[in-house]
Formats: C-alpha cells, sequence, structure tokens
C-alpha cells in the first residue's frame, strides 16, 4: 500500500483504503477454500482419538460438503463433570474464514478460570440446527444437564436450549460484546 500512495502522491488519490486491500486479500483467499479443507480436519479429529480415548466428535454432510460439526476432548468432558453448572453458550458469528457460526461451550473451573467443554462449527443459526449441536454436546456429556445457560440473547438459541435442556433454569442473557 506504501508504494501506491508513494506513485500517487497521498492516500486519497489511490482509489481504495487499506481496509479495501485487506477484505480483497480475505475475499479472494475464502475463495481458494478447497473441499479438501473438510477431509482435512475429519482427518485431523479422528486422529485425535487415538491419544485420547474420551475424545468425541460428530458432523453431518449436505450435498457430500461438511454441513455441521461439533467435539469435545477427553478434558472437557471430565472439565464439564465437574464445573457444568453453568453453561455459556456463545457464538461467534461469520468470524472465521468459512463464515460459519463457530460455538464454544465454555464455563468457569474453581479458580475462576474459563473452561471450554466443548465446540461446535455450524451451518447456520437456526433452532434446528443449535438443538442438534446441544443434543450432540449433551450425549458427550453423559446426559448431564446444566443448572443453568448463558447466552448471548439470541432467539432461535433460547428456543434450542429450552427444548433440549427441558427443565433448566431459562437462560441467562448476557449483551453482545461491540
Amino acid at each position: 500500500m506504501g508504494y501506491m500512495v508513494s506513485q500517487k502522491g497521498r492516500y486519497h488519490k489511490v482509489g481504495f483504503t487499506s481496509k479495501d486491500l485487506h477484505n480483497h486479500i480475505s475475499k479472494t483467499r475464502r475463495g481458494k477454500v478447497k473441499d479438501g479443507d473438510a477431509l482435512a480436519v475429519l482427518a485431523y479429529l479422528l486422529s485425535k482419538v487415538d491419544s485420547n480415548p474420551l475424545f468425541l466428535g460428530k458432523f453431518t454432510l449436505k450435498d457430500s460438503k461438511l454441513d455441521n460439526l461439533v467435539w469435545a476432548d477427553g478434558a472437557s468432558i471430565v472439565d464439564y463433570e465437574c464445573f457444568g453448572d453453568v453453561l455459556a453458550f456463545y457464538t461467534t458469528y461469520k468470524k472465521n474464514v468459512y463464515n460459519k457460526p463457530l460455538v464454544i461451550f465454555s464455563g468457569t473451573n474453581h479458580h475462576g478460570q474459563t473452561t471450554i467443554f466443548g465446540c461446535a462449527l455450524l451451518s447456520d443459526e437456526r433452532s434446528d440446527t443449535f438443538k442438534w449441536a446441544l443434543k450432540k454436546f449433551l450425549k458427550f456429556m453423559f446426559g448431564k444437564l446444566p443448572r443453568s445457560v448463558v447466552i448471548d440473547g439470541d432467539h432461535a438459541m433460547r428456543d434450542a436450549i429450552l427444548e433440549v435442556f427441558f427443565g433448566i433454569t431459562l437462560p441467562l442473557c448476557m449483551a453482545s460484546p461491540s
């Protein structure tokens, strides 16, 4: 960018900003994502089972492509057993190269540190998709329900939690980070 500015004399004469350039490069890289990425992820997760017998993962396919993926390792399962009374269920939407919601199931341990209980990479933020992820997560955690769930206020997420985690305290909403 600096070279172009030196050629034109000023930033406004270049015709685009550094952010425009960054966005273009990012879009180009996303366009080069190959179908092999999903296979590489699944192969990696399968290899984790060899070193961690409690590693669990489930996925769905749509049109022969990876659609939804949820996983948890042995340490996360043990942590959930100890510290899973309150579950934070939060999505970081479109923050990754695939523009898919990444769900992080987390809580707090006895030292006040954040503990991750599991993760999911989902196709969308619909209630049915959240229900699928929550059911798989609950199965990974041997059916142990949290006492309460903290969410970011998403209605589809709330509806899914109330259906899958039947009988728990209504989800608490936290303000979304700006």
